[in-house]
């Protein structure tokens, strides 16, 4: 079963949601009372557990047979009930042992919400044939997050959130060479994979960045892409790269076309299995394609704040064959509840993503406009049903020829609200509302990843730019 999404303590009643698909349960905690009889169960005043959803914590041991008693009682109590209902006024239980003078007071402490699609049996996630035989999961887990500058998160820790994640479906990992550690610590996890899920050793794709250093550029040669390669493919544990996906960061030093044609070339040998681009505008891309280089896809910014590969880019797209895997739905995390109705943040802000976004929510109207928005997201997901950010995931993924949104899950804690924008459909209704919006502040303007190019301006100056070595 899915963990469901907790939320804010309900009264007594709790109304049935509209929706068909949902339904509510609450939240209980069992606290041991004390009634002037002794306790011979073990028990003290005060002791207590707590049912959150389907999982039990407790505050201290317990006693199995009390338990047992009690764990029949408990789904009951769950369950909504009418207000003259004993399930509903009766909330204190003895010890089933005669002799025991405890008592057991079990209190409504919220509410929970699911979906039955949650938990039934699982539905297949939405998959996207990205080239003939290789098929990946709409929603691919990230990986800058975990490369610094976001908080450190341990190794075990990371290796199970990626355990969580491909267990629920989103079989693909998006990293890069630059991200700093984190090629190997995929390679941990895939180690494990195979070694936990020998028939499914298979089927995990990640997909991984060439991005040579800035410095680098201008004397660029194929032996030095190849050691790239081989790199990532050590770090990985793997024999062959399912995809590569080629930056370049200054259009104005020649080699990128060569350098795409040295990857393609390392295809044909059997070290990648695809090749793709990062950041690509549609007059470059389409060079690379005249040129032969087999691009698959094109990984950019795509977003409620930044819809720049809207129009020459789908265009391209459209003609060529090549899909967009698309990062920033979720704006950094600045979809989340805490920034709702909160004043415009002040720098430094806390980790790299909110500095990277914030920049782009300036050149989308500003902090107002975004707060508008926010507004407008807010209410479709409550409408819904869904976290605020499934709304934004969703809508990049409607767009036309989007393959895939990447999300910066930190870790599983965002599992449940990432894989509601699976199931989330979007009305006309909500996209009329958003339309609005983005027609009064489309965000940034010009090609795709132009701004971020600018030499010395403000996007520009907080990338890192010569990290391949590392």
């Amino acid at each position: 079963m899915s963990l469901p999404r907790a939320v804010q303590p309900a009264p007594e009643e709790v109304c049935v949601a509209a929706a068909e698909d949902r339904f509510t349960l609450y939240d209980l905690r069992v606290e041991v009372i004390a009634t002037g009889r002794p306790m011979v169960c073990g028990h003290r005043a005060g002791d207590w557990f707590e049912l959150s959803g389907e999982t039990l914590r407790f505050g201290q041991p317990f006693p199995l047979y009390p338990l047992a008693a009690l764990l029949p009682i408990l789904p009951a109590k769950q369950r909504q009930t009418a207000p003259a209902d004993w399930m509903t006024t009766d909330a204190e239980v003895a010890c089933p042992d005669p002799n025991c003078g405890a008592r057991f007071r079990i209190t409504r402490t919220g509410t929970r919400e699911f979906r039955h699609g949650e938990v039934t049996v699982p539905q297949p996630l939405d998959r996207v044939e990205l080239a003939p035989g290789y098929s990946i999961s709409r929603l691919l887990k990230g990986g800058w997050q975990l490369a610094g500058g976001h908080g450190n998160i341990g190794r075990d820790e990371a290796v199970a959130d990626m355990f969580a994640f491909a267990e629920a479906g989103l079989d693909t990992f998006d990293c890069a060479d630059i991200y700093t550690g984190v090629e190997e610590l995929i390679g941990a996890f895939l180690s494990e994979w195979r070694k936990t899920h020998p028939s499914r050793a298979d089927a995990i794709h990640i997909h991984t960045k060439y991005v040579p250093d800035l410095e680098r550029l201008p004397t660029l040669t194929r032996a030095e892409v190849a050691r790239t390669i081989d790199r990532s493919l050590a770090r990985l544990g793997v024999e062959r790269l399912d995809l590569v996906q080629f930056h370049w960061w200054d259009f104005e030093v020649p080699g990128w076309v060569e350098a795409a044609g040295h990857l393609a070339d390392l295809k044909a040998a059997g070290k990648i299995r695809l090749v793709g681009t990062t950041n690509f505008d549609a007059a470059h891309l389409a060079a690379l394609l005249d040129a032969g280089v087999p691009v698959v896809s094109n990984q950019v910014q795509y977003s409620l704040l930044d819809q720049r590969p809207a129009g020459a880019l789908s265009t391209l797209c459209a003609a060529r064959g090549v899909k967009l895997l698309c990062y920033g739905s979720l704006a950094g995390g600045f979809f989340a509840p805490r920034w709702s109705g909160a004043p415009a943040p002040k720098e430094p802000l806390e980790n790299r993503s909110l500095t990277k976004y914030r920049l782009i929510i300036e050149e989308a109207g500003g902090w107002e406009r975004f707060q508008e928005l926010l507004a407008a997201v807010f209410s479709i997901a409550r409408k819904h049903g869904v976290p605020p950010g499934a709304v934004a995931i969703r809508w990049t993924l409607d767009r036309p020829h989007v393959a895939g949104a990447i999300v910066g899950a930190r870790h599983r804690g965002h599992l449940h609200a990432t894989l509601a924008a699976l199931r989330l459909r979007l009305d006309a209704e909500d996209h009329a509302a958003l339309d609005a919006l983005l027609a009064r502040a489309p965000g940034p303007a010009g090609e795709v990843y132009a701004l971020e190019r600018v030499p010395g301006g403000r996007h520009a100056r907080i990338m890192k730019t010569n990290l391949g070595t590392r």
